[in-house]
């Protein structure tokens, strides 16, 4: 009986003792977050990536932008919700809207513990190499794969065939 008494004791005061330690780190949530850009100038329909450190791990964080769009994991929008890795990191894609300027991405913690820890970076959109002013479009990222074109020749393909037997067998069961 003894022998099960003194682990239970061992471990109960392990739980008193490292639960105050738990909470004293839980009161030293960082007071302030870093963001960065990479790069920091891009060109009209460019890409720039924003990674912010400092959030608790696994922590939920939005983002947010003045301009441009945010990659999401659905589309793109002036805001998108990301999940910060085991060390408190998380980065988002912005991509540059069609008018030269600045523009700045926020980054804060959504959680009621997190909602004043944040964050933001500064990217600088600079006019088309043409000088154009911004009149080009800008780039979506929408790229269409050979093997599915292909797949929708062969489709379309089979069906004129199918539409050439169709009429082929009409025209034979009326003579």
């Amino acid at each position: 009986m003894r022998k099960k008494i003194l682990p239970a004791l061992i471990a109960a005061g392990l739980l008193v003792f490292g639960g105050g330690a738990a909470a004293a780190t839980a009161a030293e949530y960082p007071s302030s977050v870093t963001c960065t850009v990479s790069p920091t100038s891009v060109a009209v329909g460019g890409n720039a990536t924003v990674t912010c450190t400092g959030f608790m791990p696994n922590s939920t964080v939005s983002f947010t932008s003045t301009g441009g769009s945010i990659a999401s994991l659905v589309f793109t929008a002036t805001t998108a919700t990301k999940t910060a890795d085991a060390s408190g990191s998380v980065s988002t894609v912005f991509t540059a809207p069609t008018t030269a300027g600045s523009y700045t991405v926020t980054a804060s913690g959504t959680a009621p513990d997190e909602s004043a820890v944040t964050g933001s970076a500064t990217i600088t959109v600079t006019a088309a190499a043409g000088g154009g002013g911004g009149a080009g479009l800008p780039a979506t990222g929408g790229t269409v794969p050979a093997a599915a074109i292909w797949l929708g020749v062969g489709a379309i393909g089979i069906g004129g065939i199918a539409v050439a037997a169709a009429v082929a067998r009409r025209r034979a069961s009326q003579r």
